[in-house]
């Protein structure tokens, strides 16, 4: 009798020593999320700004398309597909400078997650609030030479694979309140404003002229800028 309870005491001391260990693996809910009057997609607007060295990218004018995807508020995402116009570049290369014009040239996709990181590419399909199938965000720059600048897809920062309930500052959120007079009435518009920090962004250049630089590849790419989203006639925030 004994050679057959000692194994089983054997057995549960083992599994009580490594019920702690696995449970600190164990991420807590992050408690921050998307809210809305509505379940309604929200239309984004606002400026962006690529640091791709030796190229700066600005586009003036970003603006969402539709994304296919209608959040349930209150959510932990948000997804915002965007057209970007109105770039321009500029390029420090050697001791010449360059201005160039530049172009966006497919619609990105920015899945945003309350506690502050960032799922981007071009195209792709959200699901279950994860970003997939996504392909490089491609760049285009022309004037005194052709190149064309590849911005990897991906999750930023990349800590958040590892630790996906955790704070991150990729991307800040505001609430933000207008008082709009609609003749004897005025009307409080709730929006929300999202301010972009995504660094350590990989990318690449491609092109006869690029290609011939000593670097092509490169992993400090930044993407900054601030976006606004409203729903019409109703309300979007983030708490």
């Amino acid at each position: 009798m004994r050679r057959r309870v000692l194994p089983f005491c054997a057995a549960i001391a083992v599994a009580l020593a490594a019920t702690p260990a696995m449970a600190s693996k164990t991420e807590p809910p992050n408690p921050h999320k998307f809210t809305g009057s509505e379940n309604v997609e929200p239309r984004f607007t606002g400026a962006a700004e690529f640091t791709l060295k030796p190229f700066t990218v600005t586009c003036e004018k970003v603006k969402s398309t539709t994304s296919g995807v209608t959040p349930t508020f209150p959510s932990k995402t948000l997804t915002a597909v965007v057209k970007l116009s109105g770039c321009e570049a500029t390029a420090t290369i050697g001791k010449s400078e360059y201005e160039l014009k530049a172009k966006v040239k497919a619609p990105v996709t920015l899945n945003y997650h309350a506690n502050g990181y960032v799922e981007i590419g071009s195209g792709g399909t959200v699901k279950e609030g994860k970003l997939e199938g996504a392909s490089a965000i491609a760049i285009g720059v022309k004037g005194a030479f052709k190149c064309t600048i590849n911005l990897s897809a991906g999750t930023y920062p990349s800590a958040a694979l590892k630790k996906p309930e955790a704070e991150f500052q990729a991307a800040t959120f505001k609430n933000l309140e207008e008082t709009i007079e609609k003749g004897k009435k005025s009307v409080v518009v709730k929006t929300l404003g999202i301010t972009n920090a995504l660094s350590k962004v990989p990318y690449a250049l491609e092109g006869a002229f690029c290609e011939g630089l000593p670097k092509t590849e490169f992993k400090t790419g930044t993407l900054s800028g601030a976006l606004t989203a409203a729903i019409k006639n109703g309300s979007v925030g983030w708490e």
